[in-house]
């Protein structure tokens, strides 16, 4: 029995577990995007920690953040695993 090319709204003719490639571009800009916000985060985490260093020097006590910069690395790296992906399943 054929379809007659009449498909329920939404369907496509490909396989249940294809994906079109405007899913894998939405998964590199996604990724892009991670990689660049990370590497804000990481900056931003770094300027803080050499300012409040420079600071200190001598003075005994300075704040240093790392959270921002652990944070910034977890998202770069999620983002090459989402560019790796949407390159993975073309």
């Amino acid at each position: 029995m054929t379809d007659n090319d009449v498909r329920p709204c939404r369907s496509s003719s490909e396989a249940p577990h294809g994906v079109s490639p405007e899913q894998r571009t939405v998964l590199e800009t996604r990724g892009r995007r991670s990689i660049e916000f990370g590497a804000a985060w990481f900056i931003g985490g770094l300027l803080v920690a050499v300012v409040t260093f420079g600071q200190a020097q001598g003075a005994g006590v300075y704040f240093v953040v790392w959270v921002p910069m652990f944070y910034g690395v977890h998202r770069i790296v999620s983002g090459f695993q989402l560019v790796r992906k949407s390159r993975d399943l073309s």
